[in-house]
């Protein structure tokens, strides 16, 4: 007996229903096919909105240094708004009176005085004796003094101070000690502590680079040369050593503290690159009046660098989304988020998202909205304040 084919067992119906499940198969595939390369497509538009951005356009959040700025910097500024109380007293037309007996005297502005702690010069000007007359020919007497301040400067002042060591002896040719060396950091160098403090926040905190220093002090007639500046630079630090030592032992003793790091070029370091990026951690204590700032270096920032930071720690920690500082996380470390970071995630989306994610980034901004409006009105609440008004309005925004 012939053997049927496949075909045979099956009629014309049920070859075209098993065709069009087939389809439908395939249509579904397509479906699904379509709707990951939309979406693959959108996530690579909202990439190049953001490297636009990131590239061409106004960063509104990001930070920029006032070392970024160029020659323009006067142009640049004199057309801002400038709404200081100084300003105010410059561009102000109005005035008012006040009462000086036998006549009214106008009293301009409303400037905040200047601090009453720096050294004041006190100028009398007086009209010429011809002038102190009245327009009836009377002659005019002082009644009061019509007082107004300038701000004066004079560049920082260098002086030298001589040590004098007495030397003793039983006789003039007899000599028997000399009173000992007044302490120093650099013992055997011209830097006083308050030359090393000027030079060290000259560099640090107003970001003035060693040579510009050195032609500074060129000026004045002093040969201080950038390296011996860096050298007394280095020994400011050895000796400080010891209280960074103290600060970091309290700082892993308070109960909340905060992390974060940001990137550094260092030009010159052995068997790198000087375009290789390099990171400051920075640890600190936001909580209490007596806050601890520290700064530590690392070639990476890597979990084992900020399990390093934290080891022996035991607290709460806030920080970024990091994945390093999942290495911090255990039993005795509890990890907080940002709202700066969680934010900007939202302001992201707004401006370069497609339509469904901008209105969505723009509803996470109006709640991020009312969490910041409280906050700058707790303020000035003590911590027990804050957490209760938190719990009954923050939380059920959250």
């Amino acid at each position: 007996m012939s053997m049927k084919t496949n075909e045979s067992f099956f009629s014309n119906d049920d070859r075209i229903f098993i065709e069009l499940e087939e389809l439908k198969i395939k249509d579904l595939e397509s479906i699904e096919k379509i709707q990951a390369l939309s979406a693959e497509v959108v996530w690579l538009k909202e990439k190049i909105n953001e490297l636009t951005r990131y590239r061409f356009g106004k960063r509104s959040e990001r930070w920029e240094s006032q070392e970024q700025y160029k020659f323009n910097e006067v142009e640049a500024e004199s057309i801002k708004p400038d709404f200081s109380e100084s300003a105010k007293q410059e561009q102000e037309d109005e005035v008012e009176e006040i009462e000086v007996p036998a006549h009214t005297r106008e009293k301009r502005g409303h400037r905040k005085p200047l601090p009453v702690s720096l050294p004041r010069e006190i100028i009398k000007i007086e009209l010429p004796l011809e002038e102190q007359v009245s327009a009836e020919g009377l002659a005019l007497k002082v009644i009061g003094w019509e007082k107004s301040e300038k701000l004066k400067y004079e560049p920082a002042k260098m002086s030298v101070v001589e040590y004098h060591r007495a030397k003793y002896g039983v006789d003039s040719g007899d000599y028997e000690k000399t009173a000992p060396p007044v302490p120093s950091l650099i013992p055997k160098g011209i830097a006083t502590p308050e030359l090393l403090a000027a030079i060290i926040i000259a560099k640090y905190a107003d970001g003035l680079p060693l040579y510009r220093m050195e032609e500074i002090f060129l000026r004045s007639g002093i040969e201080l040369t950038r390296g011996t500046m860096a050298r007394w630079v280095i020994a400011v630090a050895k000796a400080c050593q010891p209280i960074w030592n103290i600060l970091s032992d309290r700082w892993r003793e308070a109960f909340y503290v905060s992390c974060d790091e940001t990137k550094t070029q260092v030009l010159k370091e052995k068997d790198r690159k000087a375009e290789t990026q390099s990171w400051m951690w920075v640890r600190s204590t936001p909580y209490g009046s007596k806050k601890i700032i520290l700064f530590d270096y690392s070639v990476s920032r890597s979990g084992c660098e900020a399990s390093k930071l934290f080891l022996d720690y035991k607290g709460t920690v806030q920080c970024d989304g990091l994945e390093s500082y999942s290495k911090v996380e255990n039993e005795n470390v509890v990890r907080l988020g940002c709202n700066m970071h969680g934010r900007s995630k939202f302001e992201k989306a707004v401006v370069n998202g497609a339509k469904p994610g901008q209105s969505l980034g723009a509803k996470g901004l109006g709640f991020y909205k009312i969490i910041y409006d409280l906050e700058e009105e707790v303020k000035a609440k003590t911590p027990e304040e804050k957490y209760t008004i938190r719990l009954k309005v923050a939380k059920p925004v959250f």
